[in-house]
């Protein structure tokens, strides 16, 4: 999976050193991927979301770019870290968010996230950027990077269904 190929470069071209995550099983292109790279990379999984904010937010204190990895679904548990200490004190850092009930969802309990995303984030002021062009990741993934990292926000990056074949593997 090139896109895969195309965020890992991203996040090593923007000098990202810690990946936080929660298990998700389209993320696994890009987790074996950042795995396979310990010189690079230091992978630390979560059992909640949130865990990943407050994580980054230490990391950052001690100089070190990281960013949080998860799934739509997910995401609802960050906001009190994201309202209450990335905003407020300025700790940017880029979210890989894989979209759930979107595009080829069967799960009825993953729609309203999905469809709400985009809206919590825009409420937040929190940018964010759609990829669903293979040919764009890349860019994409480094911009926001370089973004969350020059003006203190975090970023959201919407992996959208297209690109994964979703949760099922495929359409």
């Amino acid at each position: 999976m090139a896109w895969a190929d195309d965020v890992v470069e991203a996040f090593r071209s923007q000098q990202v050193r810690l990946v936080v995550y929660v298990a998700d099983k389209v993320l696994v292109p890009v987790l074996d991927r950042i795995a396979a790279d310990p010189q690079q990379f230091r992978l630390v999984p979560l059992t909640r979301e949130e865990e990943g904010v407050g994580i980054l937010a230490g990391a950052f204190l001690g100089g070190v770019r990281g960013a949080l990895l998860m799934q739509s679904s997910g995401f609802g548990n960050t906001l009190n870290g994201l309202a209450s200490l990335a905003i407020p004190y300025q700790v940017g850092f880029p979210m890989l968010i894989s979209m759930r009930g979107t595009l080829g969802e069967t799960n009825k309990a993953q729609v309203p996230m999905g469809r709400a995303l985009p809206e919590v984030l825009d409420s937040f002021g929190i940018p964010r950027y759609d990829l669903d062009r293979p040919e764009a990741v890349g860019a994409i993934t480094r911009g926001a990077a370089r973004q969350a990292f020059g003006t203190g926000r975090p970023v959201g990056l919407l992996l959208a269904s297209v690109m994964t074949g979703g949760k099922g593997g495929g359409f």
